[in-house]
Parts: C-alpha cells; sequence; structure tokens
C-alpha cells in the first residue's frame, strides 16, 4: 500500500491549500471543516495531525494513495506543493514541524497537537 502525506491549511485559499474543488468545500468554510469532523477523517481512514497556527487550523493528513487518486487526485499533479515527503530518517514533518502520523489502523482519525509557540 503506497501512502499519500499533504498537508493543509484554512488560512488563504490558492496559498495555503488549493483553489479548486474539493479542497474549497472540504477546508473554505471555517465552520465546516471535513477535517474536524471525527466521523467523516475515520469513514475516510485518514490519520490526521490538527494543530491552532494563529488563528488557523493545520491539517497534516495521511491518506492511502488509492484515496488521494479517487478523492483528490489533482494533488498529485497539479497541487504538489502541498504534498510532504520523508527525510532521510523516514519521518514526515509539516511547515509547522508537526510530524505525520503513520498509516495504521491505530492513528485514524484525529490527533489534535498543540504548541505553545504559535
Amino acid at each position: 500500500m503506497e501512502v499519500v502525506y499533504f498537508e493543509l491549511n484554512n488560512w488563504m485559499c490558492g496559498e495555503h491549500y488549493p483553489n479548486d474543488e474539493p479542497f474549497i468545500s472540504w477546508i473554505g468554510n471555517d465552520l465546516s471543516i471535513r477535517f474536524n469532523n471525527e466521523e467523516w477523517v475515520k469513514d475516510n481512514k485518514l490519520c490526521i495531525v490538527k494543530s491552532i497556527i494563529d488563528m488557523s487550523q493545520n491539517f497534516c493528513i495521511t491518506a492511502t494513495k488509492e484515496w488521494v487518486e479517487l478523492n483528490c487526485p489533482k494533488l498529485l499533479t497539479k497541487y504538489k506543493k502541498f504534498l510532504r515527503y520523508p527525510d532521510k530518517d523516514g519521518y514526515v514533518y509539516g511547515i509547522f514541524d508537526n510530524e505525520f502520523l503513520e498509516y495504521e489502523e491505530e492513528n485514524i482519525g484525529i490527533t489534535e497537537q498543540y504548541d505553545d509557540d504559535y
């Protein structure tokens, strides 16, 4: 199974998340962000690390490549800047140094991580 790591933040459309569907529907409305919905996240078998950065919500998402190809295939072509990759030791970090979760059954759902520096 191939895994894809990607990071979205609800601050600025086009800059912190793609100005395209389904991303706009998923994250564009601060009051109904899909990645805050534990049931939806579990139904979609996603592993998410959520953090608050200033006044924005940041999501480090671990998903199967199959899920990405089915639900947001442009992430793999047009919106590669949102993809994150393992470092030399195999760890994956977001732009605010949050570590992505491994794709494992016990990690499916939302893990909140807060840092007093932000």
